[in-house]
């Protein structure tokens, strides 16, 4: 069963228990630590210089740097069984909010090509005399899973050999990816060249590793493998480690952290000023709304008002009328009573034509 059918088999697993809520939702990625993401099908390369910068300029919506509290807790060392048996590193680390929840990255140095080269690796015949800028690269393999991880690896690498593991127990001292990502860049700063003998894949496995336990793993525990073919290409020591690179890259590491801190605190500041200024606009549009809201509403009342005022008017004069239209009424009942007691007075009277005597002649 081939890994890529194991790996879509077991994603099609998780999704199925989640949907059925039993197992926890996925947890949140970041831009350079994928803890849920799966690996893509085209590879996610990048330098070791543009990793440091994406991750110290990464904040979030809170205005936290979140690789700061995601911490590395395991290094493993690789080696290719073919070819130059190039060596390459896996770095593992945690989430800053789900402790169940790993990522994984995959870190090596090769060669940049140059002209009449066909490949990214010098190889044995080449003149040991020619420098090359070498090509210190993070890959990002996703969530920290065997089957995951071993995917990546057999598509880029074809074959390998897991030859030594360094553990950081303490969650106290273990490196944060902020801390990761500036130890490899000062790597790549103290030798910017590939040298067959001394600057290789070999040698950049070795000192990223012996850099991070000098500083942090002091308590660690390292596992190694047998047989034990760091830095050898086939039976041949081909790479012979150095305390003093390793001293080097210790002595300056904490002055570049904390260069690496201010840039992340600048970014901090901005992001707050930014927010603040969005609080500050929303706030007035806000407010604008409210007085809007309350002069028309003022208006409303206003014109209420006039309507009132216009209405009563209107029926003081009704009342008025209607009191004038009464008096009308009771001044017409009055002359036409008058004229009703007169006509009964008329009636009343003696008719004297009728009583008295007729004249004689």
């Amino acid at each position: 069963m081939s890994f890529k059918f194991r790996a879509s088999i077991s994603r099609l697993v998780t999704n199925y228990l989640r949907r059925l809520g039993m197992l926890e939702p996925p947890a949140e990625d970041l831009p350079c630590l994928w803890f849920d993401h799966k690996r893509p099908a085209t590879s996610q390369l990048i330098s070791v210089d543009l990793y440091k910068k994406s991750l110290s300029e990464h904040i979030d919506r809170d205005g936290k740097n979140n690789y700061a509290e995601c911490f590395l807790y395991r290094i493993d060392h690789y080696k290719c069984s073919k070819t130059v048996e190039h060596e390459f590193l896996v770095l593992h680390f945690t989430h800053w909010g789900n402790p169940a929840a790993t990522a994984a990255i995959c870190v090596d140095r090769s060669v940049n090509v140059t002209i009449g080269q066909s490949s990214g690796m010098l190889t044995p015949s080449s003149s040991t005399s020619s420098e090359n800028l070498a090509k210190d690269m993070v890959e990002l393999i996703g969530c920290a899973s065997n089957i995951n991880i071993k995917s990546c690896l057999t598509e880029k690498f074809k074959t390998f050999r897991h030859i030594s593991s360094l553990s950081f127990p303490s969650q106290f001292t273990r490196p944060s990816a902020l801390h990761v990502a500036v130890l490899l860049f000062q790597v790549n700063q103290h030798a910017i060249n590939y040298h067959l003998l001394d600057g290789q894949c070999y040698w950049f496995g070795h000192t990223v590793c012996k850099s991070l336990q000098t500083l942090f793993g002091q308590e660690g525990r390292e596992d190694v493998f047998e047989p034990d073919t760091r830095g050898h290409l086939g039976p041949i020591p081909v790479f012979k480690p150095s305390q003093d690179d390793v001293n080097v890259v210790c002595d300056g590491f904490w002055d570049a952290y904390e260069q690496t801190m201010k840039v992340v605190e600048a970014r901090r500041s901005h992001h707050l000023e930014e927010r603040q200024k969005l609080v500050e606009q929303t706030r007035a549009e806000q407010q604008h709304e409210i007085d809007e809201r309350d002069r028309q509403i003022a208006k409303l009342v206003e014109r209420a008002r006039d309507d009132q005022i216009e209405r009563d008017r209107e029926i003081a004069k009704l009342v008025e009328r209607a009191r004038d239209d009464q008096i009308e009424r009771d001044r017409e009942i009055a002359k036409m009573q008058a004229e009703l007691e007169l006509l009964k007075a008329q009636l009343a009277a003696p008719k004297d034509t009728a009583e008295s005597p007729s004249p004689s002649f």
